[in-house]
Formats: C-alpha cells, sequence, structure tokens
C-alpha cells in the first residue's frame, strides 16, 4: 500500500527491463526543506530533459517503463520524480494541497540536474495540473507539456460522501498513508484549479493532451476544458483515444512513448 520503490529496487528493476544505464538518485531540500527524491536516466548531460511527475496517489515507479525504454533515454534525461507527500521524498504520507507548491517542487529538480535549461514535462492524472501550473510560473524553463489523463478542469472534480470520511479520525487511522495523503490533496484540488484558472493564457509553450473517452475517473471533459483555456496556442494537440481508460499511461504506452519523442523533435527543431 506503500506505492513507492527503493533506489536498491529501482536498479535492479531498470537492468530486468533492458536498462543498461545506472540510475542517478536525487535527494534535494525544496524551499520548505523537504527532501525530493528523484531517479535519472542518462546518457549524457547535454541530453535534453524530462521529468516525469505521477499522479494521486502513486509515485515515481508509475514511470519504470519508461525510463527503462533504451530509445527515450538516448533521447533525454529522463527524471522521474517523488511528489510531496508520496515515494521516498521527505514526509511520506504527508500531501502537499498547494499546486503551486508542487510546481516549485519540480523547479528545485530541474534546477539541481539542468539548470538554466527548458524540460518537457510529462504529467499524469493530477500530475496534469501541476506540470501546467509549472509553465504558468517558469516558461521560461518549460520546453512543453505532454498530459495524459488530466485533472485540469475544476468544474469536473467530484466529492463523493467518503472523501470527508476517511480525512478523519477514526477511519484516518486505518487507511494506508498513500491513499489518505492522496484523498486529502484531491479535496482541494477544485479549489486549486478554479484559482490557477485565468493563468492559462500565460502558458506558451506546445501542449498535448492524450485522454480516453471511457475514463472514469477523470472524465474526458478535460480535454474540452483544454481547448478552451489554450485557444491561443496554434500548436495544441490533443489525442481522444476511443478505447482505454485513466490508465492509458501504462496501457498505451507506445502512444505516449511516441508523443513524448515527437514534443522532443519539435523542440529541437
Amino acid at each position: 500500500f506503500a506505492m513507492r520503490t527503493s533506489d536498491k529496487d529501482w536498479a535492479k528493476n531498470l537492468r530486468k527491463k533492458g536498462q543498461l544505464l545506472a540510475p542517478q538518485w536525487i535527494h534535494t531540500p525544496d524551499a520548505d526543506g523537504r527532501h525530493i527524491h528523484a531517479v535519472e536516466i542518462s546518457a549524457m548531460d547535454s541530453l535534453p530533459p524530462v521529468m516525469f511527475v505521477h499522479g494521486s496517489p502513486g509515485s515515481s515507479d508509475a514511470f519504470t517503463d519508461y525510463l527503462a525504454d533504451t530509445v527515450l533515454s538516448g533521447h533525454a534525461r529522463l527524471v522521474a520524480i517523488d511528489r510531496p507527500g508520496f515515494g521516498y521524498t521527505e514526509a511520506f504520507g504527508r500531501p502537499e494541497p498547494s499546486l503551486e507548491k508542487q510546481a516549485m517542487a519540480l523547479k528545485t529538480v530541474l534546477d539541481q540536474i539542468a539548470p538554466g535549461e527548458k524540460a518537457l514535462l510529462v504529467g499524469h492524472s493530477l500530475g496534469g495540473p501541476i506540470v501546467a501550473k509549472f509553465a504558468m510560473m517558469y516558461p521560461e524553463q518549460t520546453a512543453g507539456l505532454l498530459i495524459v489523463a488530466g485533472s485540469i478542469d475544476p468544474a469536473q472534480e467530484e466529492h463523493p460522501w467518503w472523501q470527508g470520511a476517511i480525512h478523519v479520525p477514526p477511519l484516518k487511522w486505518v487507511v494506508p498513508k498513500a491513499l489518505w495523503a492522496s484523498n486529502a490533496e484531491i479535496i482541494p484540488l477544485e479549489k486549486e484549479l478554479e484559482q490557477m484558472r485565468p493563468a492559462w493564457t500565460e502558458i506558451r509553450c506546445p501542449v498535448r493532451l492524450i485522454h480516453a473517452v471511457n475514463d472514469r475517473l477523470v472524465p474526458v471533459e478535460n480535454v474540452a476544458f483544454a481547448r478552451e483555456a489554450l485557444a491561443h496556442l496554434p500548436g495544441f494537440k490533443a489525442d481522444i483515444l476511443p478505447d482505454g481508460d485513466h490508465f492509458i499511461l501504462w496501457n498505451q504506452q507506445p502512444l505516449v512513448k511516441a508523443a513524448i519523442l515527437g514534443m522532443l523533435q519539435e523542440a529541437k527543431d
């Protein structure tokens, strides 16, 4: 239920999947003093950085197959981050509800591995609004956004009865930490998304969305929100898949990988 992979197991899992490059581990303090944990695969420091941001709950290991992919690692420095409250970032089980502070945590990692460079950010589910917030705050460090099944429309956020029930004792005491932390950051998400609504016009980098019609956790209507919010971007793209669900990050890996490579090539051109 912890939903995280130790550094030792990271190395072993990558080798099993054919990745010959040795992973590097990042432990760097953010503005609040939390040590952010991330895993990097890099063939050369001169390659452009790609940062992977997981959903809720989750951790950097959501992107194991992407870091293990030798084609991707031949084109970019791949970095998967444990967001605050998850994985091996400090204070496991204590979530960070602020999308602004989540974006600041990403910047902390990027500033360490590639200071002054632009990164392509890939965000899944709740990782979607976090990478969008990063692009709003740090346009000079954003090469592009790939949002996979992203929760970006405040109107699509539901509040089932059990959210409040498991957030407080006594149920809080028996819910696994990763699941409680997930619930605790999802409860305020609608308000956070509403606050960032006016800033979508500040995004100037290429943006691509991948979403499935049958996504029952994050409705496909989020794509319509993005089309309207990013109408000022001539290069905006959206792939709406007729099949699949919220887990297209894993069951549509060839499509996601192709999108990453395509956006890297466009940034290079």
